[in-house]
């Protein structure tokens, strides 16, 4: 069988065009290292092996700058020409994918249109594993004409780490992570053909149906730890503004946008748009479903505050419709905790009161004892 596809080879390359002749044939590695031909060229076997991937193949002239870092006299031979060598291209049987014993410490492609392979891609490295430098005037990464045919959560995606079943696993202790990004903007002036803001990452999902979405979402899952202490910190999120030194500044607001905050929640609509009788709209959904023990302190909204003496704990600032009530408490809520139905006393006798401040004038809302009236 291998001397009937060695003979339809030779014969197909000897027949490609008119009046091309046969791939020059080598029939070990003495003829091929005395061989000054250029172009593709064919060595039968060396070492007693043929056909195989110790043994012979297809090979090309070419730097031996580039390709020395293959194993020499298995994967390059040397040649009578200055600089150059014979690098296998492919055996019989075999493709460059099954050089499982080769490597190659730099591989330069130079300008080229485009690289393509119908195989995957395995970059093997303990420093970095692919390296992209220069200056791009375009994506590095380019991942716009990818079609997905979604599977679900285990499905296909553009870049994955791990799986749910199988996540990527460390035990550093430090300050560790699977991606991290590090950016410095030193723009003078804040509109849009400067940035108007600097977004690291940004996410955009535009819905065209009745699926629902979560451009970023973060999942934290506490594991059966055994004996061990569980951690003392778990956050979903995390998103910290910061005024890092003696220097640092935060110019006046100019409109009720403007500001520092950990973060910009928002909702909004175009005139026209509908949600439905049903539907529910907010900033922000706070969610506390805790069925466990909590043996600790259990809250809808834990604050704190530190530094200086902040002027509320919220401030209320509309430009245009404002709120109808502070709080409200529907069908499901109207007669549960905190609602009471103890009538206070007078307001003299009252145990205290909470400050409010209502267009720069203080205001005082008392709180009596349960079970004064």
């Amino acid at each position: 069988m291998k001397k009937l596809f060695l003979a339809i080879l030779l014969f197909t390359v000897g027949v490609y065009a008119q009046g091309t002749a046969p791939i020059p044939t080598y029939g070990d590695t003495t003829d091929l290292k005395l061989s000054s031909k250029t172009g593709i060229v064919l060595l039968e076997q060396y070492g007693g092996s043929t056909w195989d991937v110790t043994g012979g193949g297809l090979f090309h002239l070419v730097d031996a700058s580039t390709y020395d870092a293959l194993n020499h006299g298995i994967h390059t031979f040397d040649s009578p020409i200055s600089g150059k060598e014979w690098a296998r291209v492919q055996w019989i049987g075999g493709e460059l994918s099954d050089f499982n014993t080769a490597s190659i410490a730099t591989l330069t492609l130079g300008t080229v249109d485009a690289f393509s392979t119908t195989g995957d891609i395995t970059i093997d490295g303990t420093a970095s594993g692919l390296d992209m430098q220069g200056a791009y005037t375009s994506a590095a990464i380019d991942l716009t004409d990818v079609t997905l045919n979604h599977g679900g959560s285990s499905g296909p995606v553009m870049i994955r780490a791990g799986t749910y079943a199988a996540p990527v696993t460390s035990s550093d202790a430090g300050q560790s992570g699977m991606i991290r990004l590090y950016g410095r903007n030193s723009a003078t002036t804040d509109d849009e053909s400067t940035g108007f803001y600097d977004r690291i990452i940004f996410a955009n999902s535009q819905i065209t149906g009745n699926k629902g979405a979560f451009p970023i979402s973060g999942l934290v899952e506490i594991r059966d730890v055994g004996a061990a202490d569980g951690p003392v910190a778990a956050m979903a999120a995390q998103f910290i503004a910061h005024l890092t030194a003696a220097g640092s500044k935060l110019d006046s607001t100019a409109s009720a946008t403007d500001g520092m905050f950990g973060a910009w929640l928002k909702v909004t609509s175009v005139t026209g748009s509908v949600c439905d009788a049903t539907s529910r709209v907010a900033p922000v959904w706070i969610d506390n479903q805790m069925n466990g023990t909590v043996s600790g302190e259990e809250y809808g909204i834990f604050a704190t505050s530190g530094g200086t003496l902040v002027d509320a704990f919220i401030g209320f600032e509309t430009t245009s419709s404002g709120w109808k009530y502070l709080f409200y408490f529907d069908e499901t809520a109207y007669d549960q905790a905190p609602i009471s139905s103890i009538t206070p006393a007078a307001a003299s006798d009252s145990d205290g009161s909470i400050i409010i401040l209502i267009n720069d004038t203080e205001y005082y809302i008392p709180y009596y004892a349960i079970g004064k009236d």
